[in-house]
């Protein structure tokens, strides 16, 4: 749930979700550090109204035998925003944002001296859709026990209104035990 209400509004205070979600500020304070700590929490950002900014955005797709190479030479391109690795022939994607015509050819020129054969695309519109809330079933959790990545619905230990995420019985029982031993 506070990660359904940061998702409608990063600015949310932890006095607005502790009061929306009946907990303490101290709790909702520590659950929020612990999603930045396990990284389901990146940062904090602020979505731009793209169509609002000058230039044009691109999609630039590569068909790269040498991905390490391309997406190392991308990285130093201030240009680009984002880097994607896909599946099929085009196996390296990215954004990349430039102010005029000019820039255009100039970035178009970078990408020739990578060697690979790429496309550009000029984006005519953004249509965004947020994370949904819907979306945050698929989150990857980890055990609190052995670390593993947690398929399917976690089992849960609760602990001085903490609630610890555990793959398997046996992980649970194990944390259970040594908890017991901690307090």
């Amino acid at each position: 749930m506070i990660l359904k209400l940061l998702l409608e509004d990063a600015r949310a205070s932890i006095s607005y979700i502790a009061r929306e979600l009946g907990l303490s500020r101290p709790t909702v304070r520590r659950r929020v550090k612990r999603l930045i700590e396990r990284g389901i929490i990146k940062g904090f950002s602020v979505v731009i109204d793209e169509s609002l900014l000058k230039g044009f955005q691109l999609v630039c797709t590569f068909k790269a035998s040498n991905v390490d190479e391309v997406v190392g030479e991308l990285e130093k391109l201030s240009e680009v925003s984002e880097i994607y690795l896909t599946t099929g022939e085009r196996n390296v994607v990215c954004l990349a944002r430039i102010a005029d015509v000019k820039a255009l050819e100039a970035l178009l020129n970078k990408f020739s001296s990578l060697n690979v054969p790429f496309e550009v695309s000029i984006v005519l519109k953004s249509i965004k859709k947020p994370i949904s809330p819907e979306s945050l079933r698929i989150l990857k959790l980890k055990c609190d026990y052995c670390g593993k990545e947690i398929i399917g619905k976690p089992l849960t230990y609760t602990l001085h209104n903490r609630k610890y995420y555990l793959c398997c019985p046996i992980c649970l029982r194990e944390f259970s035990r040594k908890m017991k031993l901690v307090t």
